[in-house]
């Protein structure tokens, strides 16, 4: 058996693993009487995402690409750009938590030949953190897929990633976004499932835009602070899951497969106010953002989809094209005085792209 020291070199030489963002329209239970657990709805994105390259030469992180860098443990390191560190300034941080995570979980495994020494993480682009994105869970598989390759083991799936990096406790739509990209279903998990079911994919059509919309100050709750919120919640009454659910199956899901934009934005509206008022206690309301009710009218207004991302404070406005999107930005830049960020995103039909290069 391979010692804890040796290093990550039956696979290639090194992995690039890109990533898009995950929008969630919200969750379809929460503390049911019997059944699964959590479930929902939601899209990946193309933009933003993280771009990470994981190597076994140190020598692939340069101090001209890299703003900073630390050693984590022997001779492992991890760097990031500017823009990385700019976007998520506690990327060290998560990256060693993810990693620590990983190890714990092949010491579990009695699988000390694949280990972290000699290990080099170059971060180039990154997701902001706490912003409904889904930044940890596309982080932590890129990780995960990263050092998966480059153990030679190409054929993990991703549910056993989500495992190995912590990812998947409560949401799996951006586990099997990661994927396989596109609309998911989440069915939820069963008390004994690590990761909830995807139940359904579909692709979301490519002339179809979402016009991200966050404050530029604030963030959604994420790590303890989520877990408080959830243990507050009583539970989601049984009715509020029905009418989500028939939104998804008889509204959504069709609206999207016909490209039908009116019907999905009235779908996409309405189901982010039925899943917003299930946890309007701990936010404050539909929206973590007071301002956002009032985007959400301008947005609604012209007949389109508005809804928040998780816990937000992103929202998201889907629009039918790009010239769409660009009127509503002109719109919504007049009638700001800056106070919120403004982003383009396309939909990502496709899993999070993996590139390796050999050992030879």
């Amino acid at each position: 058996m391979s010692s804890a020291a040796d290093h990550i070199a039956t696979g290639p030489k090194s992995v690039t693993v890109t990533t898009g963002s995950r929008l969630h329209f919200g969750l379809l239970t929460h503390r049911p009487e019997s059944g699964r657990e959590f479930g929902g709805l939601g899209v990946m994105i193309d933009s933003p995402g993280w771009q990470i390259s994981a190597s076994t030469d140190s020598s692939m992180i340069s101090e001209a690409a890299a703003s900073r860098s630390s050693t984590v443990s022997g001779d492992m390191r991890i760097a990031a750009s500017e823009p990385a560190l700019l976007a998520c300034p506690d990327i060290e941080a998560r990256v060693s938590r993810i990693l620590s995570h990983w190890a714990q979980s092949n010491r579990d495994r009695g699988r000390s030949g694949i280990c972290l020494t000699g290990l080099s993480l170059q971060i180039d682009k990154a997701i902001p953190g706490h912003r409904g994105l889904g930044s940890g869970t596309q982080l932590g598989l890129a990780i995960g897929r990263a050092l998966s390759e480059l153990a030679g083991e190409s054929s993990v799936c991703v549910a056993t990633l989500a495992e190995r990096t912590g990812r998947g406790l409560r949401s799996a739509v951006g586990t099997w976004g990661f994927e396989s990209g596109g609309l998911i279903v989440d069915g939820g998990k069963l008390p004994e499932q690590s990761v909830g079911t995807c139940v359904s994919r579909c692709d979301c059509p490519d002339a179809w835009r979402f016009l991200l919309i966050a404050p530029a100050d604030g963030h959604g709750l994420s790590g303890a602070d989520e877990v408080a919120a959830f243990e507050q919640l009583r539970g989601m009454p049984p009715e509020r899951t029905e009418r989500l659910c028939r939104i998804a199956l008889m509204d959504l899901l069709p609206a999207i497969a016909d490209a039908d934009i009116a019907a999905a934005s009235t779908a996409l509206t309405e189901y982010g106010r039925v899943s917003g008022e299930y946890f309007s206690a701990i936010q404050g309301g539909v929206f973590a953002d007071d301002r956002m009710a009032e985007v959400g009218r301008q947005v609604t207004q012209r007949g389109r989809g508005f809804f928040q991302t998780s816990w937000g404070p992103t929202c998201a406005a889907l629009c039918a094209s790009n010239e769409e999107l660009d009127d509503l930005r002109r719109e919504l830049e007049s009638a700001d005085t800056g106070s919120l960020i403004l982003t383009a995103a396309r939909p990502l039909n496709h899993g999070a792209s993996v590139t390796v290069s050999s050992a030879d």
